[in-house]
């Protein structure tokens, strides 16, 4: 589908995650492109978001930040990834539920370069992997650059087509948190969710519409239906079956930076006329 520039973002990364761009760049770059709302989204933390208001970079660059996360939980022995707006950042179920996925992430960050230094017979990964993730727990894109530097790979396409990509040695499972769990703690913490990216999963149409139902039955609130990738054929459906079930929308570009340059800050389909939209809710709570 075609896409449009718009006046906030969802759904973007930093360094503090999987991101190329560190959240003062992002921060930077949101203002350039005139966006005047901001989630950052990073995988189970919200450090990238916190750094920027301790050091009031948001009210310098006139942008209102939202808190964010994008959970990874399982449903049905698959994993997913659940967006967390608006919660309470301090002492809430989220921010506890948060520690704990940072411990996990660290596991198995140290799992991944283990098996890469054996594999690969070379030392220092997991310490070059955190020079690029910089403040945030390293994760695979953090391990392909790393890779690269070290001259192990010619390019990150290889690190993962090689090493890190699905079924690979690097591809290292998590036990995530159940679907309902995250759900639960975000409700708690005075947030909203969304599921994201509804059709990277490959789900057939009566699973997706399963899990659909089942959000909303946990107390979920939205699903990502404005997003770059989505054709015209799933737009229509997801917006249709979102309508049925009484879900609102959420919008976003899955901003990644470098590692993927075809999405753009702030730039994805146009929201759908026929549903409410999460970006009004929450901008209308302060």
């Amino acid at each position: 589908m075609q896409t449009v520039n718009h006046d906030f973002d969802l759904h973007c990364h930093t360094t503090a995650s999987d991101g190329s761009r560190s959240p003062a760049e992002l921060l930077e770059l949101a203002a350039s492109r005139g966006l005047t709302t901001l989630a950052i989204t990073d995988h189970d933390t919200v450090e990238g978001m916190r750094s920027l208001m301790n050091a009031s970079l948001d009210k310098e660059q006139g942008i209102r930040l939202i808190a964010g996360t994008e959970f990874s939980c399982l449903w049905q022995g698959m994993t997913l990834h659940m967006l967390a707006f608006g919660f309470d950042l301090e002492g809430s179920e989220v921010a506890a539920l948060l520690e704990k996925q940072k411990t996990r992430r660290l596991d198995r960050a140290r799992v991944i370069a283990d098996k890469l230094e054996k594999k690969l017979k070379i030392g220092e990964l997991y310490a070059r992997a955190e020079t690029f993730a910089e403040s945030g727990v390293p994760a695979r894109p953090h391990f392909a650059q790393a890779l690269v530097e070290m001259e192990a790979v010619e390019s990150i396409d290889v690190a993962f087509k090689k090493y890190l990509g699905a079924g690979k040695i690097g591809d290292v499972k998590l036990y995530w948190p159940d679907l309902e769990e995250v759900l639960t703690a975000v409700k708690r913490s005075k947030g909203y969710s969304s599921l994201a990216h509804p059709f990277k999963y490959k789900m057939t149409a009566t699973k997706l519409r399963r899990l659909m139902a089942e959000i909303k039955a946990c107390g979920g609130d939205a699903v990502e239906i404005s997003v770059p990738d989505i054709n015209s054929g799933e737009f229509g459906w997801i917006q249709q079956e979102a309508g049925k079930l009484g879900l609102a929308q959420s919008a976003g570009s899955d901003y990644h930076g470098a590692m993927m340059p075809w999405r753009q800050l702030g730039r994805f389909p146009k929201m759908a006329q026929s549903l409410p939209s999460l970006i009004d809710v929450l901008r209308a709570r302060q």
